[in-house]
């Protein structure tokens, strides 16, 4: 069993043991190596379980720079920490495994009926023990359900989200580890927050996800959404670049070129949220690599410079994993 790594500490736990902070390079902090979402979205392609693949795609990031990942798969869609295992050592990257629970239909028969101190508990367990000693680093992706409402200020947590969210702070707390949230369509970032300061966690260890699954054509509206966010010290994940459907990447670098620019480049993370097979470079998509290889280079047309850049893919996840 490895040495937690707490909030008081400068160290990364990883699947396979404990990083010193500083030694973190390049992350990807929102994405899905092993999983199989399609219990949840009943698509095969969101079947990835062929660890020669993505072992494959994981040393294309490595040749491209890329040094960690973030592998944020819930209890209930294929999480798999020995997996995870194999395929850091295979590769070469670093891998932060997260612990949490997707949509509620997904979760364990034993948690459907447990509260808050109860999930908090496994929680905690799985960051401390881990699975056969491959512990959890992170905890997330926190689900919260869709919403076709791209109001923040009408988005209510159900109460079975209220109670996974009241069970992440409490472990946060006594693992001092952070949170990254899933909050897609609906734009339910607001309330998550909320919830979690109501159940004490500290915000400034907080990454609300998907804030690029929605845009709109007034960027005023965007910023609605993203300060609030940003003002009460948490981070706004862009961890959807390469999905050009829900959002253009060139959109995506101005509405990230504009927070920087505002001053929260600290609290600006990037990710592609791959959880596909279509999308591995291996089957023709786009690549693990693609924030890397592509987001990165258009930031900079739009005028971004390489430390700014850096900060974003290297501080800011340090930033997240570790208080110090």
């Amino acid at each position: 069993m490895y040495a937690h790594a707490g909030s008081q500490s400068n160290e990364i736990m990883t699947v396979t043991g404990p990083m010193q902070s500083s030694a973190l390079g390049p992350t990807l902090p929102h994405e899905h190596l092993y999983c199989d979402l399609s219990v949840h979205s009943g698509q095969d392609d969101n079947r990835v379980t062929d660890t020669a693949a993505m072992n494959e795609e994981l040393e294309i990031f490595r040749a491209a720079g890329g040094h960690a990942v973030i592998e944020v798969t819930c209890e209930g869609i294929g999480r798999n920490p020995l997996a995870l295992q194999k395929l850091s050592e295979s590769s070469g990257v670093r891998i932060i495994s997260g612990i949490a629970f997707y949509d509620y239909h997904t979760w364990p028969a034993w948690a459907k009926q447990a509260d808050a101190g109860k999930i908090a508990d496994y929680f905690v367990s799985q960051i401390e023990e881990g699975t056969d000693g491959v512990c959890a680093g992170i905890i997330g992706e926190l689900f919260s359900h869709n919403e076709p409402n791209s109001k923040p200020q009408d988005y209510k947590l159900d109460e079975n989200e209220l109670r996974l969210f009241a069970a992440a702070a409490q472990a946060q707390r006594r693992t001092g580890m952070a949170i990254i949230t899933h909050a897609s369509l609906g734009r339910g970032g607001h309330a998550q927050l909320d919830t979690l300061e109501r159940a004490r966690a500290d915000l400034s260890r907080v990454a609300i996800g998907h804030c690029d699954a929605q845009w709109h054509p007034d960027a005023d509206k965007d910023l609605e959404y993203y300060l609030p966010i940003l003002e009460r010290g948490a981070s706004c994940a862009f961890d959807l670049i390469g999905w050009n459907e829900l959002m253009s990447d060139d959109l995506r670098a101005k509405r990230v070129m504009k927070l920087v620019q505002m001053g929260y480049t600290k609290q600006v993370l990037l990710s592609s949220d791959t959880c596909r097979r279509s999308q591995l470079r291996t089957n023709g998509g786009r690549g693990l690599d693609h924030v890397l290889t592509s987001f990165c280079p258009l930031l900079r047309e739009h005028g971004l410079t390489d430390p700014q850049i850096e900060t974003m893919i290297v501080d800011s996840p340090r930033r997240l994993l570790c208080s110090r």
